[in-house]
């Protein structure tokens, strides 16, 4: 972690600069042939007017450090960028947002604050691609350029929508080129600025293809099938997922997130063997299969005990194991009894 420190009033103030790691993913697509290449950068700077020729070099989602585009905010350097969002216009034309990756401050009450690069992109050739930056000059910053610099105490959000926070501009931009070295492909006469949003150019939506029907499955939400919209799934009563998920997103490449849901039938555990009862009938494990017994000779069901069993849709299996006891001989001791009491009062003596 590097310090500055900056005096106000004798009052020495630290100021933390914070620097964060460009090798995480970003939630970002480059046009693919700029990534991993170094390009020859043209432009004109808007400060002086005066043309530049240069290098800049772009990685998966980031502007290689030390950038060539690069700036001196309030004693800070500011020469590392990440991509942190996009928006596809069509097959040649996107915009992509880069993030500074060092934080600057302006002052002591003024918090971190980081710059913006909203950069427009047309693809003339895989050679070839030119571009504007969509903001307006900030004069706070050397050298003065198209970069957007959020006020003092207002820190975006990476989420934030791109063009209404980050791409708004009131002066046009002039074109900038990229061309790769030892190429001849030029940019055409007609090429023109072509702002992203509520503009006379239209948007490429861009539309993921339907999803086939899933086996055992019901689909219980669904947005659409356009960038950022969801279908979600349940498994029917009786199934439940072994892989896949239940949720998927339409990705701004055209495909789907995650993997086709797989929902499997429900298993109820194998069951022990009952006392003194045999199974007479049995159509499985899975839910709905049933389990029949029948208490041995010379026993019979305690009451309210059921000898039919069913696999319910949580795996488990319904009613309780039956339980088999032992049958008793009716009415024979009673019978005796009355026999002998009987005999005995026929064959008394009177008192």
């Amino acid at each position: 972690m590097d310090f500055n420190v900056l005096f106000f009033n004798s009052i020495p103030v630290v100021i933390h600069l914070l620097v964060f790691s460009t090798d995480s993913d970003a939630n970002c697509i480059l046009p693919p042939e700029l990534k991993n290449m170094e390009w020859i950068y043209n432009y004109t700077r808007p400060d002086d007017n005066q043309p530049v020729t240069t290098t800049l070099r772009f990685q998966n989602t980031i502007l290689t450090s030390p950038s060539s585009i690069n700036f001196n905010a309030f004693g800070t350097t500011i020469d590392a960028w990440t991509c942190i969002s996009n928006l596809t216009l069509s097959n040649t034309e996107s915009v992509v947002l880069f993030k500074s990756d060092s934080s600057y401050t302006s002052g002591p009450f003024s918090g971190n604050r980081r710059l913006y690069l909203c950069m427009k992109f047309t693809k003339v050739t895989d050679n070839l691609f030119y571009f504007y930056l969509l903001s307006d000059v900030d004069n706070t910053i050397v050298p003065n350029d198209r970069v957007f610099n959020p006020p003092a105490n207002s820190i975006p959000a990476d989420t934030d929508p791109l063009c209404s926070t980050f791409c708004q501009y009131s002066t046009e931009p002039k074109i900038r080129t990229l061309q790769k070295t030892g190429t001849i492909d030029v940019v055409p006469i007609d090429a023109a600025l072509c702002t992203p949003c509520e503009s006379p150019c239209e948007e490429q939506v861009v539309t993921c293809p339907d999803l086939a029907a899933v086996n055992f499955t019901t689909i219980t939400n669904q947005t659409g099938t356009n960038d950022q919209d969801t279908i979600t799934y349940a498994c029917i009563t009786g199934y439940e997922l072994t892989s896949g998920s239940l949720t998927r997103q339409c990705m701004n490449d055209q495909t789907w997130s995650e993997s086709v849901p797989v929902c499997e039938i429900v298993a109820c555990p194998g069951l022990a063997a009952v006392n003194f009862a045999k199974i007479t009938a049995q159509t499985g494990t899975n839910y709905k299969d049933t389990i029949t017994y029948a208490c041995f000779t010379g026993y019979e069901p305690q009451y309210g005990t059921f000898l039919t069993r069913t696999c319910k849709a949580d795996g488990t299996w319904n009613n309780h194991p039956p339980s088999c006891k032992k049958t008793h001989g009716r009415g024979y001791g009673c019978h005796c009894c009355r026999s002998h009491t009987s005999h005995r009062s026929r064959w008394s003596p009177k008192k």
